[in-house]
Parts: structure tokens; C-alpha cells; sequence
């Protein structure tokens, strides 16, 4: 693959949002951690398979993450739909549905996703990781 047909690797900026994320997780635990841990464990709690798999759950996350124009939430759980075996066009269809229900807003949020998922889905050189 030449540079010129390269596909761009996940942007500092979507790295960034990740590094945010994290820090404000962690001035959670370290400020409030009875809330913090109380929380993490409601969601962990949340996110386990029961009637829906994992992989449902993410996406539902994903979708909702889309409409609620969270851009925290759509790499984290972009990151989490690659962890638990979503594909890339699982993603899309699910960026489809979140559009439906979201309108406008909702469609210009799928360049967070594109963000996202040139971040976790794509390697170094900008080929899908498989």
C-alpha cells in the first residue's frame, strides 16, 4: 500500500479522548471512590451476559453512546465492541440505527466513530486487524 492510499490510523485527537476518559475515571476513584467503585460495579454488573450477550450490550452502548453525542462513551465502547468481536460493518449498522433514532445530531457523531474505530480496528499501517 502506497502513502497516498494509506488508511489513517486512529487521530491523536481520538488517543486523546481515551487519555481523558481515563483521567476523569481515575479523579473519580481517587476523590469519591465509594461512588466511583460503587458505580463501576453497577456497571459492571450492567454489561454482563444475561439474555444479552456482551456483544449486544456493546453495541446497544454504542448506539446510545452515538445519540447522547458522547464522544467519551463512543471510543470507549467502540474499543469494547473490538474487544468482544463486533466487526467494523456491526459497528456501522449500529451507527445506522443510532442515526434513526437520533436525527442530524446523531449522524455527525459517526465521525467520532470513525475517530474510534480507525483507532481500534485499523493497525499501524492502516490495515484492518483481524
Amino acid at each position: 500500500m502506497t502513502d497516498d492510499t494509506r488508511k489513517p490510523k486512529g487521530s491523536d485527537s481520538a488517543q486523546k479522548i481515551l487519555e481523558h476518559a481515563h483521567r476523569g475515571l481515575e479523579l473519580m476513584a481517587e476523590y469519591q471512590p465509594a461512588t466511583m467503585g460503587a458505580t463501576q460495579a453497577f456497571m459492571r454488573q450492567a454489561m454482563k451476559p444475561g439474555v444479552l450477550t456482551k456483544k449486544q450490550k456493546e453495541l446497544m452502548a454504542l448506539g446510545m453512546a452515538i445519540v447522547l453525542r458522547c464522544h467519551y462513551c463512543i471510543i470507549l465502547h467502540v474499543r469494547a465492541c473490538k474487544a468482544v468481536g463486533v466487526t467494523l460493518e456491526e459497528v456501522m449498522e449500529t451507527c445506522a440505527v443510532a442515526i434513526m433514532m437520533g436525527g442530524g445530531p446523531a449522524l455527525t457523531y459517526t465521525a467520532e466513530v470513525e475517530r474510534a474505530a480507525n483507532l481500534v480496528y485499523l493497525d499501524e499501517e492502516g490495515e484492518p486487524i483481524r
